[in-house]
């Protein structure tokens, strides 16, 4: 048995290390973790329910049995059961972390050492593999570009064995906080090179990915941490060099990052000259094409009539997408239809799926841990949750697997070391009221 907690442990480690990585591992990773997890028998025994710590785990699994029972009132199984494994974190990951609650939290540094050193891994990798395509045999010389691709955000995203960008690049601004947190909250006298080689490499792949959401993320984190530092340290001067330094950063970001600098642009809508056609039928005159960010309100306004019909019971984990490509169809949205295109926005999906129920589940998640950051002044809780909802208003995240994995493990790690935050807190308090 205790061949098997070892055993379990160190999958443990290897599931955070690989998150990053292709899906698919991550994939057998959690399920072997959770076999090994289960017949290992936990550390714990019976899991108290009425403790503090179990209250977010046991709203993952709630919020799991509802997309579960929410399959059953499908008329599509087959599609439902497929859209259904995305959700297996919110069970498997809150089972062990009700079973080895004690464990995990005596090890939750070494965990997030291992998750914020998997995601640089796989950021070091993607630039390396970046930088080797970027040579090129022409006429016998050897001919080097020098924008390594981050002109286009979809070269990082090939690249990187991910293969998704904002999932990618919001991981990478979880690094950038956790490592911010670390150089805050703990003593990393001996370690802060490689500290500030994370917070550049992390800071750096945003801007490659260019994901704007995360963009955006990124800043509100480096804003937020200076005036954290000042809180903290009472360092004027320092904390006025670094919100010049974030300001300086962030107009690199506005005048250099090609998304970023072209955010007005793609607001701006134009009309095609031909009618469309649609496989079912619809006929669209002149239909009007809207980029990016305006397409997406579009979207959830076909979405929001969806949920406005089913708020109460939802329509169905294995009906709502083909529900939703049939609306983007009637409303005249010829790209979402064309190309299949989620919600984008895990909101409205969630309601829409699910009903009122899911929904206020979600809720719940994010309002408990927000009042569990508040409690214990968690620094990082705070910033995982900034992070995970603004990317809940912009895409579907729970339709990947990634996204609900990293949703659950950085919503569990970040909690976890809530106490060590409001330890340091205290600490620093008692000692300027002793001086």
């Amino acid at each position: 048995m205790d061949r098997l907690k070892k055993c379990f442990f160190f999958l443990a480690a290897l599931t955070l290390a690989i998150i990053a990585f292709y899906p698919v591992w991550s994939e057998v990773a959690v399920t072997l973790l959770f076999i090994v997890g289960i017949v290992a028998g936990g550390t714990n025994g019976l899991p108290h329910f009425k403790e503090q710590k179990s209250v977010l785990p046991l709203l993952m699994l709630a919020f799991f049995a509802v997309y579960a029972i929410s399959l059953i009132m499908s008329s599509n199984k087959t599609d439902g059961l497929d859209n259904l494994h995305t959700y297996i974190p919110f069970a498997a990951l809150p089972i062990l972390t009700l079973l080895y609650r004690n464990s995990l939290s005596d090890n939750k540094i070494r965990l997030l050492k291992v998750l914020t050193g998997g995601i640089m891994a796989a950021s070091a990798l993607c630039l390396i593999l970046a930088v080797w395509r970027s040579f090129y045999l022409i006429d016998g010389h050897v001919v080097f570009n020098p924008y390594i691709g981050y002109r286009n955000q979809f070269v990082y995203t090939y690249l990187s064995v991910f293969q998704y960008t904002n999932t990618f690049a919001m991981m990478t601004v979880f690094v950038v906080a956790a490592m911010l947190w670390a150089l805050i909250f703990r003593d990393v006298k001996h370690r802060k090179w490689m500290i500030y080689t994370a917070i550049g490499l992390s800071i750096l792949m945003v801007f490659l990915l260019s994901s704007r959401t995360n963009v955006y993320a990124l800043f509100a984190v480096l804003y937020y941490s200076v005036v954290i530092f000042y809180i903290k340290f009472k360092k004027l001067i320092h904390s006025i060099l670094l919100l010049i330094g974030v300001t300086g950063l962030f107009w690199v970001f506005q005048t250099c990052n090609y998304r970023v600098m072209n955010l007005s642009q793609t607001v701006t809508s134009y009309i095609t000259e031909e009618d469309v056609t649609m496989d079912n039928g619809y006929v669209i005159k002149h239909p009007e094409k809207i980029e990016n960010v305006n397409i997406r309100f579009q979207m959830w306004e076909t979405g929001f009539k969806i949920a406005k019909r089913y708020w109460l019971q939802g329509c169905g984990i294995g009906d709502f997408k083909n529900m939703l490509r049939t609306e983007y169809g009637q409303d005249g949205i010829a790209e979402a239809y064309e190309k299949c295109y989620d919600q984008h926005n895990q909101y409205l999906e969630t309601l829409g799926t699910t009903g009122i129920l899911g929904f206020a589940l979600l809720i719940a998640m994010m309002g408990y841990a927000l009042y569990q950051a508040w409690r214990h002044r968690n620094y990082l809780l705070f910033c995982s949750l900034f992070i995970l909802a603004l990317n809940m208003l912009l895409e579907s995240m729970f339709n990947r697997y990634s996204g609900s994995l990293f949703f659950v493990v950085s919503l569990l790690l970040a909690s976890a070391v809530g106490g060590e935050t409001q330890k340091v807190c205290d600490n620093n308090r008692n000692e300027a009221v002793t001086q």
